[in-house]
């Protein structure tokens, strides 16, 4: 069946052309594979399409009568093609983003802002997942990844490695005065469920902190909110705590020791083919340096 309607599509080129020299040169054949091209056609249908001479042709009536339906698949794949050069070269349609949702209201307001003026024919649709992988499938164009990707089905691009805290509500630093790392695990602490072991360090002493299970999720916006109510302990990114750290709702506990960083990646299907949309994102948000916008 494929091999038909390649066939009517090249009956319809070589009456468009008027020429088996151009027509085999427009789809880099031989002028002998266009002929038995036709001549397959022909004989499925079991009716002559082309009066043929040894310097040209002309079509039958058959020929006549089928061409019509032979050009519109013609006209259809040259209508595809353009559609597809279009999509390849315009900076225009619809873009749809995977975020964990803390991130997403943090850090992405103001480069999407900006790539919408930019872009006015653009579209952003976005959805927030805390747990990329396993839950969104391949229905994304971007997504952004809070540590570093083990799924090597997709195109992982580091932004950068933003800073981390153990913060408390006031009350609770209050009640549980800590002076080192080993007094944690004393505490309530909740942890995303991914984060199996966190390092802490002090000039030269280090100290890792192995990840209690008995309140973990994979919502770094729950853990805020759980540490801001007072349950306990919350180890979270800068992006999350600085404004609650502004306000003087959490605090740092352990201030003197540095929680080891954790990185910023982006993540899409494939680095070729890629239409227009998808590539000027990709290099907007790489040149808008996002760890930046932090807010």
């Amino acid at each position: 069946m494929l091999k038909h309607i390649q066939d009517m599509v090249i009956f319809a080129l070589l009456v468009k052309n008027g020429s088996y020299t151009r027509t085999a040169s427009e789809l880099g054949m031989t002028k002998a594979r266009i002929s038995q091209r036709i001549s397959d056609l022909e004989e499925s249908l079991g009716l002559r399409l082309l009066n043929r001479t040894t310097r040209k042709f002309s079509l039958t009536g058959a020929g006549e009568t089928y061409l019509a339906s032979c050009r519109e698949l013609l006209d259809a794949c040259m209508k595809g093609d353009e559609i597809m050069q279009n999509l390849h070269n315009a900076v225009a349609g619809t873009l749809k983003i995977i975020s964990p949702p803390g991130f997403m209201s943090s850090m992405l307001p103001a480069v999407h802002r900006d790539f919408l003026l930019k872009y006015p024919e653009v579209a952003l649709q976005l959805e927030t997942a805390d747990s990329f992988y396993g839950t969104v499938g391949d229905s994304f164009d971007v997504a952004y990844r809070i540590g570093k990707p083990s799924d090597d089905g997709y195109i992982g691009r580091f932004l950068g490695s933003f800073k981390r805290f153990i913060v408390a509500s006031p009350a609770y630093a209050s009640a549980h005065r800590l002076t080192h790392p080993d007094e944690i695990l004393r505490c309530e602490l909740i942890t995303h469920r991914t984060w199996k072991s966190i390092g802490l360090y002090r000039g030269d002493a280090h100290y890792d902190v192995v990840m209690p299970l008995r309140h973990t999720s994979d919502n770094l916006t729950y853990i805020m909110h759980q540490a801001l109510i007072g349950t306990g302990l919350a180890i979270l990114p800068e992006y999350i705590v600085k404004p609650y750290l502004a306000s003087r709702q959490l605090q740092i506990v352990l201030a003197d020791w540095q929680v080891q960083k954790i990185e910023l990646w982006m993540i899409y299907q494939s680095k070729i083919n890629n239409p227009a949309i998808l590539r000027e994102y990709i290099n907007f948000v790489i040149k808008y340096n996002i760890l930046d916008t932090i807010i």
